[in-house]
This record gives C-alpha cells, sequence and structure tokens, in this order.
C-alpha cells in the first residue's frame, strides 16, 4: 500500500512538473526574440522623425538613457558634427523640450512606447563657415528653409527670393530656360506670402549668372551666409505674459536673451549682464545689472564709494505652466553655457566658472560640449571621426524637396474663364480662377 502510494505521488508531481515547463516554453514562444535571444519585451520603440521626414525606428532597452538614442541616430544618418543638433519631443503639456542624454528616455516622455522624437537643429552657429562637415551644413540648411516656408522663421520677402534662388541652385544647378517653365518655382514652397510675382523674381533671380556654376556645397553655404542676417536666426522663442498682463516672446540668442513685442524687439539682456535668472511655478525672475553714466558715478563716488557702480532691474514673466517655465530656464542655460563659456570644467572649477544663474531652481546642468570646444581643433581638443562610423559608406544624404501641381499660366486661365459651362438648371454660367489659391469660384449665370 505505502509503495502504490508513494508511486502516485510521484506521477502526479511529473505530471505536474512536465505540464509547468510546456506552459513556459509556450508563453517564452510567444515572447518575441532578437538574434542574440534577449526578449524583447525588456526592449521599447524609439520612432525619431528625420529631416526629410522620414521615420527612423530604434529599438532600446527600457533603462536606456537618451545618451544611447543619441548615439544610434547619430551614427545611422553619418553625422559627426554632433553638439549642434538634439532630440526634441512634446510632454502632456504641450511644450517642446530636449531629449535629456544624462537621463532614462522613458523618465522623461509621458507618453509611450513608441516614443516619438524629432530630429532638430539645437544650436545655430553664429558664423557657419565654422561648420566642417558638409553633411551638417546640408541640415542647417534643409531647417531654415523649412523654417522660412512654414514661417515660424521671419523673412522679408526681398531676402527669401534670394535664399529660394540658392535653394533651387543647389537641388538643381544652373538655370536652364529651355527646361524650366516660367511656372517652375510654383512647384515648391519658399515662404507663406508667396505669389506668382515672387515666384517670376525667385526665377530671374536664379538666372543670375552670380549664381551660375554654383555646386550644390558652395549654394548652401551662401544661403546659410545670408540667412544668418536674420534678425531671428538661430533664436529660440518662448511665450510669456508680462507684468502689465500682455503677450511678450523671450527669445534665447547666442548674443543674450531677446525681448519681443509681436514682431518688433524691445530689449536685449546680454548674457554677461545677467546676474540671476531663477523660476518658481509659473514665474520667471531676471535680474540684470546696468552700469550707471559718469555722472551717476562722480555723484555716487561722492556719496559713498562703497557705492555700487551698477543698478539692479528685476523683471518677472508668467508662462503657461510650471513645466513651461521649468523648461524655458533650462534652455537659457544651456544657450549660456554653449555660447558663452569656453570649457566646462569638472566639480570645483564648474562653482567657480558658473554664475549664480546656474545655482537657483533646480540642479540641471549643460553635460554637453561647447561651441569653443565643438570648433578649435588643438593638441587638447582633437575634433575626432565618432566610432562605427565610415564616411566612405555614408549614403547620399541630400534629399529632393516636395513639389505640389505647377501655377496655372495666364492664357490657360484666360481660356477656362471664356468658356461657357453648362449649370444644372441648364443655365450657362462663366467661370473663372482665383489667380492666388486656384479655387475655382462662379460668377453671374445668365440665360442665352
Amino acid at each position: 500500500m505505502a509503495t502504490n502510494f508513494l508511486r502516485t505521488l510521484s506521477q502526479r508531481f511529473t505530471k505536474s512538473k512536465n505540464r509547468s515547463q510546456q506552459q513556459q516554453q509556450t508563453r517564452s514562444s510567444s515572447i518575441p526574440r532578437n538574434k542574440e535571444g534577449s526578449i524583447r519585451h525588456s526592449h521599447c520603440q524609439c520612432r525619431v522623425q528625420l529631416f526629410d521626414n522620414s521615420d527612423l525606428n530604434i529599438l532600446i532597452g527600457k533603462a536606456a538613457m537618451g545618451q544611447e538614442l543619441y548615439q544610434r541616430v547619430f551614427t545611422h544618418i553619418g553625422l559627426i558634427e554632433r553638439d549642434y543638433f538634439g532630440l526634441q519631443f512634446i510632454d502632456h503639456m504641450q511644450v517642446r523640450q530636449w531629449l535629456d542624454p544624462a537621463k532614462r528616455i522613458r523618465k522623461q516622455l509621458p507618453f509611450g512606447p513608441p516614443y516619438n522624437f524629432r530630429l532638430r537643429v539645437k544650436f545655430f552657429s553664429n558664423d557657419p563657415a565654422n561648420l566642417k562637415d558638409e553633411l551638417t551644413r546640408y541640415l542647417f540648411f534643409v531647417q531654415l528653409r523649412q523654417d522660412i516656408q512654414i514661417g515660424f522663421l521671419d523673412c522679408p520677402p526681398e531676402m527669401a527670393i534670394d535664399l529660394a534662388a540658392l535653394g533651387l541652385q543647389s537641388e538643381f544647378g544652373d538655370f536652364n530656360p529651355h527646361t524650366y517653365s516660367s511656372t517652375f518655382a510654383s512647384e515648391f514652397r519658399f515662404h507663406p506670402l508667396q505669389n506668382e510675382q515672387m515666384e517670376l523674381a525667385i526665377l530671374r533671380k536664379w538666372a543670375d549668372k552670380q549664381l551660375t556654376g554654383m555646386n550644390p556645397s558652395r549654394a548652401e553655404a551662401a544661403f546659410l551666409e545670408k540667412a544668418r542676417k536674420l534678425p531671428l536666426y538661430g533664436v529660440d522663442l518662448h511665450n510669456v505674459q508680462g507684468r502689465d498682463g500682455c503677450e511678450y516672446r523671450l527669445g534665447l540668442s547666442p548674443q543674450g536673451m531677446l525681448v519681443l513685442d509681436g514682431r518688433q524687439k524691445i530689449g536685449l539682456f546680454l548674457w554677461e549682464k545677467v546676474q540671476r535668472l531663477d523660476f518658481r511655478g509659473r514665474r520667471l525672475t531676471l535680474v540684470v545689472e546696468e552700469e550707471l553714466s559718469s555722472i551717476e558715478q562722480q555723484k555716487s563716488q561722492q556719496q559713498d564709494n562703497q557705492q555700487q557702480l551698477v543698478h539692479l532691474h528685476t523683471f518677472i514673466f508668467q508662462t503657461n505652466s510650471s513645466r513651461a517655465s521649468k523648461n524655458l530656464w533650462k534652455c537659457a542655460i544651456e544657450f549660456h553655457t554653449f555660447f558663452r563659456l569656453k570649457f566646462i570644467g569638472n566639480n570645483g572649477l564648474n562653482r567657480r566658472i558658473f554664475p549664480p544663474l546656474f545655482r537657483l531652481g533646480s540642479t540641471f546642468r549643460y553635460r554637453g560640449r561647447t561651441e569653443y570646444e565643438a570648433i578649435n581643433k588643438n593638441n587638447e581638443l582633437q575634433y575626432q571621426q565618432p566610432k562605427n562610423l565610415n564616411l566612405i559608406e555614408r549614403p547620399p544624404f541630400r534629399r529632393p524637396s516636395r513639389r505640389y501641381p505647377p501655377r496655372q499660366q495666364k492664357k490657360e486661365i484666360q481660356q477656362i474663364n471664356s468658356s461657357p459651362v453648362k449649370s444644372l438648371d441648364g443655365n450657362f454660367t462663366f467661370n473663372y480662377f482665383n489667380n492666388q489659391n486656384g479655387n475655382r469660384r462662379t460668377a453671374m449665370s445668365t440665360e442665352l
């Protein structure tokens, strides 16, 4: 009896063990694995929109830092000068933020996976001639064209004509009247105020002898040289509200912080004059110093020799949310560090170099390289080609621009206008087109 009882228990134990092993094998087989055999459930998908509007899908570990994604994206497109670029995302408060390379990806994004990013230029160089790699100049060129096209970067129509002609020269080479008709420019979008007169002016500028013979690299370099003269070139704009309740825009630039009322610049705070920049909730506090005039200095010295020879002015702005306020503060830190400082020291050196701007409101610090470090080549800062990047195998990076149906010529429009069309009620109507947008409209109907 005891023997039979033990045999029965052993059979039940064996069956249950085999059943659990089969279930475990079934679960593991249903989980997708990569070539190395690791479980993909420990990974997440990141979708990055590139400059040509194509999507790059990258599978990355759930615990991955932002730096790993940066490395994968930059290596994929063959980018060498990486300090000028960043990955941008939109949080749940509709605030555009930059991915921090020193933090985990899933800790920064509220949505996903998949996590959606957009590759953009983060810092526009003051002098594009300092850019060494042709791909870097081309990506600057592409983003500036896009920003001008949608009106994100203000550009006068006269300047837009010159830039559009350089863009056509870069993509199509020298102008040929036998190949390109008078409506060729209408197949592209250059400016929000684009019309037929502007398109003809672009073709005339393209046919200019000054552009003849320019290869794509030279045309793009000339484009950047002209674009850098725009008032808001390289300016990162943020919407704020002043003490008076009016809406303003704070612009972060290599020189300092701009204050704009609509499109009009009403102030500039140089970085060296900014004594403090702090945020608390939605409120952003800016303290700027102003030197006294010579007469005021003499008076102050006569009254009290120990009195400071500067005035301190405090400006307070409100943002839409505390997250927007902190994001503006972080962007100001990055702009100040990248353009203003030469080197970023370690520990104690940082404390001596960094002004109070960097010690208030948060422990955030810019961890990248400065523009000075990115530009200069010497024994201590040799600009090295990134690992796993073969420039010989780098694919062609120039992409054709998006094209639209050409604008109808005046003769075709006149023929359409003079042709009667029979309406549903049996009457004949004459149709005409609006030359600016091509929308079809119907004139008065007359019985024949």
